[in-house]
């Protein structure tokens, strides 16, 4: 039966996106690797806001292990604070705006092309404002996306970025040509994900429907598939939301969990340790726990629901497929609740706050919306 609702569709369209986005982009993201690897550049800034800035923090650690330049990700509301020696004609910023019109996002790629810097824009519009002030643009191939909540784009600018970071490595670096091959085999590992664990996922959403508050915590690349859950969650479904790093919930968070609390853990075999001890300590402050593991992982601390992806990926990679199973649990969750995940009931008074007066949401543009 088709779904009542965009989400869900747009949510499985994640794995075509991203493989229509790599194919697009290959020998643009190629033309920019060589103007790093000329050696030219001293820094590289990757800056967004929102999802955008999630997508960031998710391909943030790819960037920092392969790029011969050093890597920041900024928030693009705090990119101004940025002192004018981090931003000149020694500086690549590359910057995401899926709308392309987000007010932070714009004023960012225009402070960066005054300085001298050169801009890259990752969008999924090719007219829109931000891609008018780029030197290079990187444009995403989800298609219309018209619910609020965004998800095939957001896995489409994790993708593109993921490729633009695994472009910057060294010839000989082994390492990076197996995670090449990885991640252009990924769109077929997702679609797995989808058969292996939504039905179970969908089947949990009675046992923690009466849950009032979410904790969603992972390292590494899933560090910023915790934020991006989060943020999904919140827009879509109502439910206040902490996403963050598995450790920091430790040092501070973990002392609200009580019984009202659903702790999510994003658990690798690097983070497994930290991984059971956050489980640990969530179930005797009484919290129901979830974790989402890769195969073969055995989990001393069982946790209340366990969702095992059915295959094992590259750390730096893992983002793209740990973001499915928060995508559905977003979606189910709000659908349990009785709203509507498309267009959540803040979402023109949280529009009109963030984009600059005039500009529109490019499918309410259109027409498409």
């Amino acid at each position: 039966m088709p779904s009542p609702y965009h989400m869900l569709d747009y949510i499985h369209e994640g794995p075509k996106a991203l493989a229509l986005t790599l194919e697009a982009n290959e020998d643009r993201i190629e033309e920019i690797a060589e103007l790093v690897k000329k050696g030219s550049l001293e820094r590289i800034i990757l800056t967004g806001i929102g999802s955008s800035y999630t997508s960031s923090v998710m391909s943030g650690p790819l960037f920092v292990c392969h790029s011969p330049a050093p890597v920041h990700v900024v928030e693009a509301s705090e990119f101004q604070n940025l002192p004018a020696r981090l931003v000149n004609e020694r500086t690549m910023v590359v910057a995401i705006s899926r709308s392309g019109e987000r007010g932070a996002v714009t004023n960012a790629v225009k402070e960066a092309a005054q300085n001298g810097a050169c801009a890259v824009v990752v969008t999924g519009v090719a007219d829109s404002s931000i891609s008018k002030q780029a030197r290079f643009i990187l444009v995403t191939g989800e298609g219309p996306e018209i619910t609020f909540p965004k998800t095939k784009s957001v896995v489409a600018c994790t993708g593109v970025l993921m490729r633009l970071a695994l472009a910057l490595a060294d010839a000989n670096d082994a390492s990076a040509g197996k995670r090449l091959l990885e991640l252009k085999s990924m769109p077929a590992v997702m679609e797995r994900t989808f058969d292996h664990i939504e039905s179970d996922l969908s089947k949990l959403i009675p046992a923690i429907e009466g849950l009032e508050l979410v904790a969603i915590v992972g390292t590494g690349s899933n560090y910023g598939v915790a934020l991006e859950a989060a943020l999904k969650l919140q827009e879509a479904s109502q439910v206040p939301t902490y996403g963050g790093r598995t450790s920091a919930l430790l040092n501070g968070p973990i002392a609200a969990v009580n019984a009202k609390w659903l702790v999510v853990a994003l658990v690798t075999n690097q983070d497994k340790d930290v991984s059971e001890k956050v489980l640990r300590i969530s179930r005797q402050l009484q919290a129901r726990t979830l974790c989402v593991i890769e195969p073969g992982l055995s989990i001393g601390e069982k946790p209340d629901h366990c969702l095992t992806l059915p295959a094992m990926v590259d750390g730096f990679l893992a983002a793209l497929v740990y973001l499915l199973p928060m995508q559905l649990l977003a979606y189910y969750r709000t659908v349990a609740r009785g709203l509507n995940p498309d267009a959540p009931a803040a979402m023109n008074i949280i529009l009109q706050a963030i984009l600059p007066p005039g500009r529109e949401e490019p499918e309410l543009r259109k027409g498409l919306g």
